[in-house]
């Protein structure tokens, strides 16, 4: 069983990236699936001569699109006279955002009531158990969230087969052989 809260897996291509690059974003774009082109901060004006590294984001069509619709964010980057792709999925970004989120206020609160709980131990007479218990209800928290997390992902792994059969057929499409 896997901790992973945004599933990831990687392809070399036998491809140059400034050529593997447009290829599939054009493939991508005329494909059933929704294509976003994103770019790296600082990464040029849009007239200028195409980026070696650039960043693809591949979505289930808007029809077909729930809570749990996985994003798969492909980032191009060359690797010598090769192309490396890194694929991640991820939901929207704004459910990201909120579960990131999430994890963050309840690792400051959880850390917050341990240094409260270790101060009390210093202090004598001093009744801070209570803030063990926020500690605990902190971990039972985070838990939670990471058990919604893979029901969310166990509710888009249809969508996650689909949007990865998509990429592999376009890499197939493209003729550019994934490195053995």
């Amino acid at each position: 069983m896997s901790i992973s809260l945004r599933p990831s897996f990687a392809i070399d291509l036998e491809m140059p990236a400034r050529e593997a690059l447009p290829r599939l974003a054009a493939t991508l774009a005329d494909g059933p699936m929704a294509l976003r082109r994103t770019r790296l901060p600082g990464g040029g004006r849009d007239d200028a001569r195409p980026r070696a590294r650039d960043h693809l984001v591949l979505t289930v069509p808007e029809p077909q699109r729930h809570f749990w619709s996985p994003w798969l964010t492909i980032e191009v980057t060359p690797r010598g006279a090769r192309t490396h792709l890194m694929s991640r999925f991820s939901p929207h970004p704004s459910v990201w955002t909120a579960f990131a989120f999430g994890y963050l206020a309840l690792t400051c609160i959880t850390a917050v009531s341990l240094a409260i709980a270790g101060a009390g131990l210093l202090v004598p007479g001093s009744d801070q158990g209570w803030s063990l218990w926020v500690a605990a209800g902190g971990v039972l928290c985070m838990a939670a969230l990471w058990w919604v997390s893979r029901i969310g992902q166990r509710i888009a792994r249809a969508q996650m087969a689909t949007l990865t059969a998509e990429l592999e057929r376009v890499i197939d499409v493209i003729g550019a052989r994934p490195v053995a």
